[in-house]
């Protein structure tokens, strides 16, 4: 598809929801991000020019929940579940307490589901963020958490993890975001807006111990979000089990499309 074309896969129309000031900052979410092997073929055939999957062929999945406006600067509570691919040659860092400064690859948001109409609108028409509606639920029996992501009614993931009340690390820095923008022509048939975004996003989280048990994709029939599942058997090296505070930027465009020509 040419990038001048407008893919309504991007852009499901403007939600409910007031419209709120950016950035924004949350205090001590609760998270749980796991890092997991996907077909390398699906996370080229989606990201937009300009960026490649990162070698380790790794989505990054984000399940979590922020239960009072009081931990956000302005923000009703919400749930949140994110996928992103990792990609190459747009690395951040960030500085752990026990292994010290690494490097962390950027990320392109390719799903993204919240039960708040304000978030919807937020992140969709501010960000060009794929949102849909969504909530994350967790449930706890003794030291297993197991998150899931319903959808119309249907439990779509869910991840099944170990986990425990020590902290083992303090993770500070900043991560790369991305996300393709496009907001259509009112005349049809093509964007009006068609950018690559990018989101500089700083954090500060303590990380308690956790280990993946599993994680069951079951979207329907057809559904696009079936192809991100984790490749069988299961690989996940990297696992973020604790409280995060950061920052929902304001993005910047580091690619129009559109000023490219056809």
């Amino acid at each position: 598809m040419s990038t001048h074309q407008f893919d309504p896969e991007t852009y499901t129309g403007m939600p409910a929801g007031a419209t709120v000031p950016s950035p924004q900052l949350i205090k001590n979410a609760r998270m749980l991000i796991v890092g997991y092997e996907a077909d390398p073929e699906v996370l080229e055939s989606v990201l937009p020019p300009g960026l490649s999957p990162h070698p380790n062929n790794l989505i990054q999945m984000n399940m979590y929940r922020v239960p009072s406006a009081e931990q956000t600067s302005h923000l009703e509570p919400y749930t949140l579940t994110y996928l992103t691919v990792e990609v190459a040659d747009h690395d951040s860092s960030a500085i752990s307490s026990a292994e010290g400064e690494f490097p962390v690859p950027g990320r392109f948001w390719v799903g993204y589901w919240t039960d708040s109409p304000q978030m919807q609108s937020y992140t969709r028409e501010g960000g060009g963020i794929p949102a849909q509606a969504g909530s994350c639920e967790w449930t706890t029996d003794d030291d297993e958490l197991v998150s899931t992501l319903e959808v119309d009614g249907d439990s779509v993931i869910e991840a099944a993890v170990s986990v425990g009340d020590e902290q083992v690390d303090t993770l500070t820095g900043h991560l790369h975001y991305y996300a393709h923008r496009q907001i259509p022509d009112p005349a049809g048939g093509r964007a009006e807006i068609n950018e690559l975004v990018e989101f500089p996003i700083p954090f500060v989280s303590e990380l308690f111990e956790a280990e993946v048990d599993r994680i069951d994709f079951d979207f329907p029939e057809g559904s696009r979000f079936q192809q991100f599942a984790p490749t069988d058997p299961l690989s996940t090296p990297s696992i973020l089990h604790g409280t995060v505070t950061f920052t929902y930027p304001q993005g910047r465009c580091v690619r129009d499309y559109l000023a490219e020509g056809p």
